[in-house]
Parts: C-alpha cells; structure tokens; sequence
C-alpha cells in the first residue's frame, strides 16, 4: 500500500507532502481545483509515460516520490530481493522529469530502469476510470480471474507443465523434419560423440586436479628445504635432543631441576611432533614425475573437451545427449519419428486428462461466480443487471482446452454480451467496481483507485458505490476521486483538494480533513453551501455510514 507521498514542481503543485492509510479515503473539490493531478502522479509510480508538461512552469524538473508498504506483495519483495536490495517492507520509489526532457526511475534512491520500477509495482496500483483499459475489459485475462477464484493452482500447475512437455515434444518432431543431414555429418557427430565418450569425464574432477596442482606447485619450491630438514633431525638433532632429555632426567631433583627437566622433556616432544608432521606433509606432496605428466595430462584433456563442447561438465554432458540425439534422429529418422510420434500421442493424452479435469472445474464454479457477480451488481443498484462466465471450447494452451468470456446483460430481455462491449460509462463504472470487489484480492492487488466512476449518478445508488467501494478497502487500500457526498461518506479518510491563485499563478494544495471539517465538506458538496440545514443534513449523512 502507499504510505507517503512527495511531489514537487508537478503541474500546479509546487510541494506537497501527504500520509495515507489503509482503508477507504476520498479526494474531493471542485472541478479542476487538481484532484486528477494527484492521479497522474501516482500513475507516474507505476512506469506510466512521462511528459515534460508535468514540470511546472518555470521549473528545472518535477519530482514524484512515493513510500510504499510491500510486506503483502511477496512478488515486489522477491523482485526487489533479485536486484540486490535490501527485503525490508518499506521501500521508495522516486520519478524525476526534467523539464529538457530527461527522466529517471529510482529505488530507495538508486537509479534503476523503468522496467523495474513498473515490475516492482505492477500489483500495487490499479488505476480505473470511467472507460480505461483494465485488466477486466481483457478478453485474455478473464481465464486467469475464472482460475484465481477456482483457488485450484496445483492442478493449473499441472495442465501448464503437462501442455509445455507436448508442446516441446512437438517442436522437436518439427525440428527433426527440417533438418537435412548427410552422411559426412554423421560421421562427425559420430566422431564428437566418441571423442566426449572416451574422454570419461566425472563430475568435480577438474577441480580436484587443479587444487591439487596448485598444492603441489605451491609447495615444489620448499620441497628440498623440507627433505633437508629432515635429513639434520634424523642424522644428528634426534639423538643429540635424545641424549640431552636423558641427561637433564638424571639431574639431582629439585624445584629448579625439576622445572627445567619438564622444559627440555617439552621441547624434545613438540620439535618430533612438528617433524613428524612435516614427513606426512613431504609423503603428500611426494609426487613422482610420471603421477605429475599424468595429472596435467589429463587435465590437459578435460579442459580440451570442456572449450570444444562446453563450459563446465554439466553443458558438456548436455552436449554428449544432444550429439546422441542427432545421431539417432540420422540413421533411424523414420524410427525416430515414429517414437517421437508416440511421445507426442502419449503427453497429449496426459495433458488432455488434466485440462479435462480442470474445465470441470472451472464448468462446476462458473455459475457460484456469476451468482456472486450479480449479488453485488443488485447492491449497486443494477437490479437488472445479468452475469454471465461463459465457457466454451478453445485450442489447446498452457490454460487448458477452455475459452473463457465474461459475458454481460444490463436490461431485461437485452442479449448476453462480451463485457468488453457492453453497458454505458455510469453502468460499466459500477459493473467495473463490482467485479474488482471479487477478483481484486485474489488478483494480489494492493491499492486500487477509482477517478470519478460516480460521474452520472446519485442518491442511493451513490451510496451503494460509496460502501462497495468501502467493503473493497478491506481486502486493499482504496483512493477515490469524486464529487458525491453520498460516496465521500462511506471513507474513513478525506482530503480536499483546493486551487488558490497565488504570484500571479494558480497551485494545488491537499488537506486530510478531520471530523467537523468533512461534515462541512459534505454540506457543501451536497448542497452548494454550508448552512445549519444542509450541516444538520450532512452529520445525518456522515453517521449514518459509520455504522
């Protein structure tokens, strides 16, 4: 959700800084006082195109700033993660337009691309007005909202890995068709595979080789040092040191005596234990010529097959099947075909039970959806209002065999049509609303803002919107632009949006309202003016959609 906001120089706000809450807040004032300005910068968050228009006259630059609460968006967090930032739940994200045209994206105040930015928040913010291009009005998405309120997607899982094996299988059948090959490749792919064969490569051996060799050729140069010191200790120092622990045992005992034979005792023990350490060390390293010239041989020979068919043992295993597979494919291109027909007939059939299974499923929770859709469409007072999920037969894909279109009636007796061509701007704004009362959670959305959906409407059915939009704000933070009272009621936070003339120049200011200033708000905006009649009416109003 949007924690904080900070604009400068943008349009005809000079700075503004403002706190925002979970729930339900409204933005209300009148007409071009700047509340759509407010929806453009927040729209700037989400990577939308940026314009040197934005930059206020006079300005070098506009600077968009917004402090976003991800602990619930788990997809921002890992993208975040991925880019090497810190997977705290707080995090800014800053847009900058200079007035010569440049601009920047950054993230806790590193520059990043645009691209990022808009992946980051591509579930935080969904913007909607009367006719935008939601993701509802999208044909394509309506499987994948069907499938998200299925809430099945270890079985979506499966019909999308079950449809990319036969998917796979058939391009390699493709490719084996397309490839022509004679006799002179096939004996060089013959010749590739041997080479790899006969080179028997194991998994970590060309790093135990090198490590070995780095250990040997580290210690080469001490190699005489350490056979001379051992050849001293055992010709002359061990029997000397020997002779001189006995001696010093003999002493007559004393406390001096004593002390001093405990010191030579010491030192004669720690010196054959450091030689003792130092003969296992020469035995390690104690490498013939012939078990040297076969190490970097064969090194010689892992590193030769690693640069001609890959860069570690893993891409060249991959090429050694890769080799076996063309081989195959050349001398038996019929028999391969027919078994590679089998395959295809064989992942076809398992993908064909799953997406069977999965249309049942979606065929079984339709109707619960479309009886959802029309509750809460009834709500909003579009008693007439028809919904519809149909389901029909579609091509094979990693969604299944379905296609999936919401459908929509708005009169009585008017025929089912695709949602994306139905129902005037007042109706498709609270159909709109409705639908995203449903799937917005499920979507993972986390702010959701409506830019005047209310226009046209009044009454009650002003109040409906007001409170559906409010039963939204309890799955996700909900901004709303409008001029209603009736809606500006149902919000548990209010900010006025004003226009002041001021040097000569027009600027924006926005105010959270407390309690006795919304009821003077919503007086105005119910009746034109604030009197003790339309302030009586207005608290009435206020109260009554607090309960």
């Amino acid at each position: 959700m949007l924690k904080h906001l900070f604009i400068q120089n943008f349009v005809l706000i000079d700075e503004l800084e403002l706190d925002f809450h979970s729930g339900f807040s409204v933005f209300t004032g009148e007409t071009g006082a700047g509340k759509s300005i407010l929806i453009d910068a927040i729209s700037l968050l989400s990577a939308e195109r940026a314009s040197t228009s934005f930059v206020m006259k006079g300005k070098e630059r506009a600077i968009i700033e917004g402090t976003f609460d991800l602990s619930n968006d788990p997809h921002a967090l890992a993208v975040l993660e991925e880019a090497g930032f810190d997977p705290s739940a707080e995090h800014t994200f800053t847009r900058e337009i200079h007035a010569a045209g440049k601009t920047s994206a950054r993230i806790d105040h590193r520059i990043v691309t645009l691209s990022l930015m808009k992946d980051c928040l591509k579930n935080e913010i969904d913007i909607h007005g009367q006719r935008d291009n939601a993701y509802l009005l999208n044909t394509g998405n309506h499987i994948r909202l069907l499938d998200a309120y299925i809430r099945n997607e270890e079985l979506c899982g499966k019909v999308r890995s079950a449809y990319k094996k036969y998917e796979s299988l058939l391009k390699e059948k493709e490719a084996a068709l397309q490839e022509t090959y004679n006799e002179s490749d096939l004996e060089f792919f013959r010749y590739q595979l041997e080479e790899i064969e006969d080179a028997d490569l194991k998994e970590g051996e060309e790093e135990e080789l090198l490590a070995k060799e780095k250990q040997y050729r580290s210690m080469k140069d001490s190699f005489d040092r350490i056979r001379n010191i051992l050849s001293l200790y055992d010709d002359t120092v061990s029997s000397d040191l020997y002779e001189i622990k006995r001696m010093t045992g003999q002493l007559a005992s004393s406390e001096e005596t004593d002390r001093i034979t405990q010191m030579t005792e010491d030192s004669y023990y720690t010196l054959s234990e450091a030689m003792d350490q130092l003969r296992k060390l020469l035995d390690d390293m104690d490498m013939s010529e012939d078990d040297i010239n076969a190490m970097e041989e064969r090194l010689f020979v892992i590193q030769k097959i690693r640069r001609k068919y890959g860069r570690n043992y893993q891409a060249v295993m991959e090429k050694k099947q890769e080799l076996s597979r063309q081989i195959e494919m050349i001398a038996h291109k019929n028999e391969y075909l027919a078994a590679k027909e089998k395959e295809i007939a064989k992942a076809f059939g398992e993908y064909g039970k799953l997406a069977a299974e999965l249309s049942k499923l979606r065929r079984k929770h339709a109707p619960e959806l479309d009886q959802k859709a029309m509750k809460i469409l009834k709500e909003l007072m579009l008693e007439n209002a028809v919904f519809h999920t149909e389901i029909t037969a579609g091509d094979p894909s990693v969604s299944g065999n379905d296609r999936v279109e919401f459908m929509i009636s708005m009169n009585k007796g008017e025929d089912l049509k695709p949602l994306s061509r139905t129902a005037s701007g007042g109706e498709l704004s609270r159909l709109m609303l409705g639908l995203k009362v449903i799937f917005t959670g499920l979507q993972g959305i986390q702010t959701v803002i409506f830019d005047e959906i209310d226009t046209g409407v009044s009454g009650p059915v002003a109040t409906a919107i007001g409170r559906k939009m409010h039963a939204l704000s309890e799955s996700c933070q909900v901004f709303s632009v409008t001029h209603l009272a009736q809606a500006a009621a149902c919000a548990d936070y209010h900010y006025l949006v004003r226009k002041a003339s001021q040097d000569l120049s027009v600027r924006t200011s926005v105010t959270e309202l407390d309690e006795a200033e919304r009821i003077s708000e919503l007086a105005l905006i119910a009746s034109g003016e604030v009197t003790e009649t339309s302030l009586k009416a207005a608290e009435e109003l206020y109260r009554r959609n607090r309960s």
